[in-house]
């Protein structure tokens, strides 16, 4: 369908979704009370601010797109992650008046006996298991042409972002999140599930520190032989897991492991956490698989010289390319560490992470179009290619990382399942901002002539044109999201985020440099701003009033000597 224009047009998209009844729209009508030629847009951007929309839902009824945002009683508010076998959305469960993850299988896989296979492993094993460090898993179910499972809303960052966004995690904290995925995988083996895909990408930690592992859907089940059978014909008996972290024996036959394989990746997960690099940096699948079978990793001690040895020598024993030599289970895995173990807090946005995805899984639409992946994905999220995409900037104002990419693992990030070539680096990143407390007070931005100083009182404001941004700047020049001015817990920094409209910072196009008292940021129209420090200024001003007092007692001084002189 045509996008929408003017306001009824949006408005009968809305009904058409199944969002709001025709009642509802009606009322809604009548709070908004908008002008008869107001635009779709307005519309959206309205309804938005009245919190009567998400921004995902407004994005793609202005795209015309109403179908797939009600799926039978679950109304989709917004992205959560996107992987191979379909897109996961948080969304509204109005019978159990409560918000769920949403995994819907793309229409693309729909009929793919191997991915329905996937999807049916998944919720078995997820149904099977109760434990607090396993994400739970409510129901599978249909509507005849979208396959959907329904879990647990986990609002946590993934062990890979936490990584490739941040870098390596204190050994302490590492030994904590291993130390919870050792016990939830200890209670999957008491039940007869092999997890067969563990890596960073399958865990979520939450800000509390708490791990979660997802995403069963390569498990090994004891009695799941016609899911079994079915992924083995579409993917073959060896090599079933994700390359960067499979265990030797699981790649001559992943139909015959135990849980000592899992031992092996959480093992190769660990070294991740702790090093920020992948245990074998090779080119290829074929040589990383190949470096798995006869080469040892090294010790992460050598790499990091602040890991003690006790603790790099339980990595060495969890990567024992002989099942006989590793620990033998995940509860002799987690006594192990639980005297290096220490929870920590993560500090996190995510509202941030949440929109940073969204902006991935839209670029990543655009640059694939129809075409399906060549190799699915197990994971539900990946961090690498993080691209900006075109949007209508229904944003809240605290969502975005700006231009940041992240990057892989200092590896290719690796398919599951199989895939012969290799995948291209990321571009490294501009770091986000990693201060999260209060903005220093005093600060403003002011505009031209002093009528108006906005005061900043986050570590992190958008500059822009539209209704969500923190300074709102309203020019034909002055993108949605024109820039962010950030505090990094030492200094002001401006980030541009628009790709259309250039920021000028004292007269030069920036695209990140700091600032200070007395910046001049500038958008090729007439609307100036000037970044200042109260205090400074009163200084400034007080400076000012000293240095002009001594003057004028000089004046006085000097005045009085003549006359006395005379």
């Amino acid at each position: 369908m045509q996008s929408p224009v003017a306001a009824q047009d949006f408005f009968d998209l809305i009904a058409k979704s199944g969002l709001l009844t025709a009642a509802q729209v009606r009322k809604v009508q009548d709070k908004l009370q908008l002008d008869e030629d107001a635009s779709a847009e307005e519309t959206a951007r309205r309804m938005v601010k009245e919190k009567l929309l998400t921004p995902f839902q407004a994005e793609r009824l202005l795209e015309g797109r109403y179908r797939g945002l009600v799926i039978d009683r679950y109304r989709i508010r917004e992205l959560l992650g996107f992987g191979g076998m379909g897109c996961v959305f948080i969304a509204e469960d109005p019978d159990e008046d409560r918000k769920v993850a949403l995994k819907v299988m793309s229409t693309e896989h729909s009929l793919d006996a191997g991915m329905l296979a996937r999807l049916k492993l998944e919720a078995v094993a997820g149904m099977k298991l109760t434990h607090p460090n396993i994400i739970k898993t409510y129901r599978l179910d249909s509507t005849g042409a979208v396959h959907y499972l329904v879990m647990e809303l986990v609002r946590g960052i993934s062990l890979h972002e936490l990584v490739a966004l941040y870098g390596a995690i204190k050994w302490p904290m590492a030994c904590d999140i291993i130390l919870q995925i050792a016990e939830a995988l200890q209670s999957a083996h008491d039940q007869g599930i092999i997890h067969r895909d563990i890596k960073p990408a399958n865990f979520l930690i939450e800000q509390s520190g708490v791990a979660r592992i997802l995403d069963f859907g390569l498990a090994l089940l004891k009695d799941g032989g016609d899911e079994e059978f079915s992924l083995s014909m579409v993917f073959g008996h060896d090599c079933l897991g994700t390359p960067d972290y499979i265990a030797p024996e699981q790649i001559v036959d992943s139909s015959r492991v135990d849980n000592r394989a899992d031992i092996y990746s959480l093992g190769a997960t660990f070294f991740v956490a702790l090093t920020a690099h992948v245990p074998f940096p090779e080119k290829t699948n074929k040589a990383k698989l190949d470096a798995h079978r006869h080469k040892s990793a090294r010790h992460v001690s050598d790499l990091k010289k602040e890991i003690p040895r006790e603790v790099g020598d339980i990595v060495a024993r969890m990567m024992e390319k002989d099942p006989a030599k590793r620990f033998q289970s995940m509860t002799e895995v987690a006594e192990a560490l639980r005297p290096h173990a220490k929870r920590k807090t993560i500090s996190f946005d995510f509202r941030e992470l949440v929109t940073l995805r969204a902006k991935q899984a839209k670029a990543r639409a655009e640059t694939q179009g129809k075409k399906a992946a060549a190799a699915p994905k197990s994971s539900i999220t990946s961090s690498t290619g993080w691209l900006q995409a075109n949007s209508h900037h229904f944003a809240d104002g605290t969502s975005g990382f700006g231009k940041v990419e992240t990057p892989p693992l200092r590896s290719n990030d690796s398919e599951s399942v199989r895939a012969e070539s290799p995948r291209p680096s990321s571009t490294a990143p501009i770091r986000p901002v990693a201060f999260k407390g209060p903005a220093p007070s005093g600060w403003r931005l002011e505009f031209k002539g002093g009528k108006q100083r906005v005061p900043l009182v986050r570590s992190r404001n958008l500059v822009g044109s539209g209704y969500s941004a923190d300074v709102r700047v309203p020019e034909e020049k002055v993108d949605a999201t024109q820039c962010w001015i950030e505090f990094n817990g030492q200094n002001w920094q401006l980030r541009q985020e628009s790709r259309l409209h250039p920021t000028y910072v004292n007269g030069s196009a920036e695209a990140y440099c700091p600032l200070k008292h007395g910046s001049r940021l500038s958008f090729g129209g007439k609307v100036q701003l000037r970044l200042i420090n109260l205090t400074q200024e009163q200084d400034n001003r007080r400076r000012l009033t000293i240095v002009m007092t001594l003057i004028m007692l000089a004046s006085v001084v000097g005045s009085a000597a003549f006359f006395l002189m005379r």
